[in-house]
């Protein structure tokens, strides 16, 4: 999957997106309940929340178009567990392992490079502080680890952050997160990287166990003398009736002058049986 090129984007998307229609069409035609329950919903906040840990293995891929040409595609397995630590405290373990494409510009000749990228591992708690507030975070740890230098970021970070969520209403969440970047090595003479984190999911539960994300977020880059990024995405998930799948796609757009024109995701999320009931 990772020699094709994006010439034949659709032969190597295809596969993907066929299945995620697929299994869209059998749930729709299976009869809809009026509201969606708990259940559902709490399966479809965790896409944007980090304060709600369950068991779940995902798939994802995100297609990233750069300016003057460039094009990079990322297939992202990904697992995260967690366990009960006390009736309002839970503790959970995340990784990722990414498998990426990626062609250059015209000026470098449109090279293309196929492999494994950067492993991606964290770990932290989350709280319930009251039936609508919970709390949580960690630190994750991003490994140079990637087969070829163009997937790569060439840099050992960490990543130390926390979250607030509240459900304002029983069909509308909002979360705040704030994460620091500090990388502690870096290859091929790679600059370090410093840069603060603030974004704002939002996830808004629809009839028929459907839900919009949104999400902003801003960037303080202080390698950069303190400039300032900024991001907007947007997008649908939908959680399966007959099994415990949920299904997403979303577009996210910078604001700031960058190199990246836009990047679209989709992801399938298989969850497993919660080891207790949600407050």
């Amino acid at each position: 999957m990772l020699e094709c090129s994006f010439a034949a984007f659709s032969k190597c998307f295809g596969p993907f997106l066929l299945v995620t229609l697929m299994l869209l069409v059998s749930d729709n035609s299976q009869a809809v309940e009026p509201t969606i329950d708990s259940t559902s919903a709490e399966q479809l906040k965790q896409l944007n929340d980090q304060t709600i840990i369950g068991n779940r293995i995902s798939l994802g891929f995100d297609w990233d178009q750069f300016k003057h040409g460039a094009e990079k595609a990322t297939w992202t397995p990904a697992a995260l567990w967690g366990w009960r630590v006390s009736d309002s405290q839970d503790w959970g373990i995340r990784f990722k392992l990414p498998f990426a494409y990626y062609r250059s510009d015209e000026a470098s000749g449109h090279a293309e490079v196929g492999g494994l990228g950067d492993i991606e591992i964290g770990t932290g708690p989350a709280f319930r502080l009251t039936d609508t507030w919970r709390t949580g975070g960690g630190i994750e740890l991003h490994a140079d680890t990637a087969s070829d230098r163009a997937l790569a970021e060439s840099v050992w970070r960490l990543k130390p952050g926390w979250g607030v969520s509240h459900d304002v209403t029983d069909w509308l969440t909002l979360t705040f997160n704030a994460d620091y970047n500090h990388s502690i090595a870096e290859t091929n003479d790679v600059r370090p990287q410093r840069y603060f984190e603030l974004s704002l999911p939002s996830t808004l539960i629809l009839p028929d166990k459907w839900s919009m994300g949104t999400r902003y977020k801003a960037t303080v880059d202080f390698q950069n003398g303190g400039r300032w990024g900024h991001t907007v995405s947007a997008g649908v998930a939908k959680s399966l009736s007959k099994v415990p799948v949920v299904l997403s796609a979303s577009l996210e757009k910078p604001l700031s002058n960058t190199g990246k024109k836009f990047q679209v995701s989709i992801t399938i999320v298989y969850y497993f049986q919660r080891y207790h009931l949600a407050k």
